[in-house]
């Protein structure tokens, strides 16, 4: 599991336009943390009875829900699988050009908030994002840094 000693709770002495809208804080990088579990899509069960284990060869469904990357710089993403938990770590940027990525969550949603469904069809294509090892602090600078590197670029 990633470890971060460096990590902060937000507060207004370390953003002093901090008002809620992430989690954490790394080193003036805003961090938005989400979970998902992963459950089988074709069950009727409840939710507690549909997880399913990380080798599942049944459809699943995770919904990665309120998203608001206009808010953050960073993603942490736990995916919970029932005997697993997969962490992917992502910048906004990412996340706003994911294919993906649907940006009206609810009905009369004015674009600010929106999620991401990962599935059995697409899951390999998060795996780039995945973190090996277990230094989340690399990680977390390696994403913001991609989002700096790919700026400018289309």
């Amino acid at each position: 599991m990633g470890l971060c000693k460096n990590l902060q709770i937000p507060n207004k002495n370390l953003n002093p336009n901090y008002s809620g809208d992430y989690d954490l804080w790394l080193n003036g990088i805003r961090i938005e943390v989400k979970a998902s579990r992963a459950v089988d899509s074709d069950s009727d069960e409840p939710l507690y009875m549909k997880a399913l284990s990380h080798n599942t060869t049944k459809n699943f469904i995770m919904n990665f829900q309120q998203l608001k990357p206009q808010f953050c710089d960073v993603f942490i993403w736990l995916a919970v699988f029932r005997d697993d938990i997969v962490i992917w770590i992502m910048n906004s940027q990412e996340v706003l050009k994911n294919s993906y990525y649907s940006k009206g969550q609810h009905r009369g949603n004015k674009g600010n908030e929106g999620q991401l469904h990962i599935n059995q069809n697409n899951i390999k294509e998060f795996e780039k994002y995945k973190l090996s090892g277990n230094n989340l602090e690399k990680a977390i600078l390696d994403a913001f840094k991609r989002m700096k590197t790919n700026k400018g670029k289309k």
